[in-house]
């Protein structure tokens, strides 16, 4: 028998139709359709040629001769900082002690009732202790170095953490995670409702896709742990690269095992929590918090890269950024499929360049955002395609059939655009994660539904406590 007769007939999960598509795909310059499928493309095109994948159950919008592009990507994100704005006092180098305890009190008198004292950036040295001590007396403080390992206590928090160890029922590592989470106390629905409103931000500007950069190891576990709740209900609306901060030497093993450690805790997550740069931040001078060699630097770069890891490398100094230039460039060659990036504040004339450009690196400026140039075709292609290959994700930036069914929806024509700040402005709206409507910006609702359906959940879960309490 000729079971081919008889195959089953593939439909799409979502159809958006009679729009005007800029698929990024020379395949389908004139599509005005688009099937969505697993949360990938399977079809962009005409009406016709999509109209036999809508089945019974597909899931058709009416764009209404509006127009769709891929999803946008940021590349300089810092949405896991942006979540614990006003939760931890930064310091700035160069402070003394008693500048801190100065700063510190403050923030206790900013703060009051103050449960505890979290700062970030500074740490003193073990003899300066005896002034915070004194800056607040009775609240525990915890100042947690930019290298996300150093840490210095008070004696009020040291004592809170040798009480805790001490009381627990089986033995455990006082280890840096151990001592933040028995001093931090942090508002869980609130900073869930912060994420919240950044993830509605950037889908009301169209952005599907976004890496997170500035950000203490701390600060992104528990952003993370954030995004797993979101990607449980249903309700993540980017799909969100992480990176390993790595701001001194740490030896390559420890460094290796983090990376390992927290892709490994993305697997599941299908592709909307993701784990896949190496951040590292370089100087030459010795006497610089963050210096390191050139030969530490390319060997953890080519172990990063070697298990499948971009990177980039924040350059402090005009010295080490040709070192490193020279670095990356010779490793992108070598890792072609691997996006290297090089942020600095220097400027070098072509000769300069020429002496170190030998491979395909991107050199991007030391902080901000990626600044838009060009035409508008040039400028929606910087936003996409190209911050793609940047993110050294290649199943993003383009609608072609296979990749990733992101994207976003606009009432003007983005070609239409001649600046930047035109585009800057644009508003989407909708966006669309994995085929999936994430952003409407006609349904009025915004990210008020999301705090209702959030709210009832964590009613439910504290509801089931405290019935297995009983």
């Amino acid at each position: 028998m000729a079971f081919g007769l008889f195959k089953k007939k593939t439909y799409a999960d979502s159809v958006f139709r009679n729009g005007r598509l800029y698929t990024l795909d020379p395949e389908t310059e004139d599509a005005t359709a688009i099937a969505c499928k697993d949360g990938k493309v399977l079809r962009a095109g005409s009406e016709e040629e999509i109209a036999p994948l809508i089945g019974p159950d597909t899931q058709v919008t009416d764009l209404q001769g509006r127009f769709l592009v891929p999803g946008f990507i940021d590349l300089t994100g810092t949405p896991a900082a942006d979540v614990m704005e006003g939760s931890y006092l930064k310091l700035h180098a160069g402070l003394s002690a008693e500048e801190v305890a100065a700063m510190v009190d403050a923030w206790a008198a900013s703060h009051d009732p103050c449960e505890f004292i979290l700062a970030y950036g500074w740490f003193s040295e073990e003899e300066d202790l005896p002034v915070l001590d004194d800056a607040c007396p009775g609240i525990p403080l915890l100042i947690i170095g930019e290298d996300s390992v150093s840490m210095r206590m008070n004696h009020t928090a040291q004592q809170m953490v040798k009480e805790r160890a001490e009381a627990e029922t089986f033995e455990v590592a006082v280890t840096p995670n151990y001592v933040f989470n028995t001093i931090v106390a942090l508002d869980y629905a609130e900073m869930a409702k912060k994420a919240f409103a950044i993830a509605e931000d950037y889908a009301g500007k169209g952005f599907t896709s976004v890496l997170n950069l500035e950000v203490c190891t701390f600060f992104d576990n528990m952003y993370r742990n954030l995004l797993l709740e979101f990607f449980q209900a249903g309700l993540i609306k980017q799909r969100y690269f992480g990176s390993l901060p790595l701001k001194r030497m740490l030896t390559p093993m420890s460094v290796m095992y983090n990376l390992d450690r927290r892709r490994t805790a993305c697997s599941e997550l299908q592709g909307l929590v993701n784990f896949n740069f190496l951040y590292m931040t370089a100087a030459a001078e010795e006497k610089d918090a963050a210096y390191m060699t050139p030969e530490y630097l390319k060997d953890m770069a080519s172990a990063a890269a070697d298990k499948g890891y971009s990177v980039r490398v924040d350059v402090l100094d005009r010295p080490m950024v040709l070192k490193t230039m020279e670095i990356m460039g010779h490793l992108s060659t070598a890792y072609p499929k691997r996006a290297f990036i090089v942020a600095h504040d220097e400027s070098f004339t072509d000769e300069e360049k020429a002496d170190v450009y030998t491979g395909d690196f991107y050199d991007f400026p030391l902080r901000g955002a990626l600044p838009l140039t060009g035409t508008p075709e040039d400028m929606l292609t910087q936003r996409t395609e190209w911050a793609a290959w940047r993110l050294g994700e290649h199943g993003l930036g383009t609608l072609s059939e296979g990749k990733s069914a992101d994207f976003a929806v606009f009432s003007a024509d983005p070609f239409t655009l001649s600046t930047p700040e035109d585009f800057y402005a644009l508003r989407a709206d909708l966006t669309v994660l994995a085929g999936t409507v994430v952003y409407d910006s006609s349904s009025g609702e915004g990210a008020a539904e999301w705090f209702r359906e959030f709210d009832a959940q964590l009613e439910e879960v504290f509801s089931e406590v405290e019935t297995e309490e009983l």
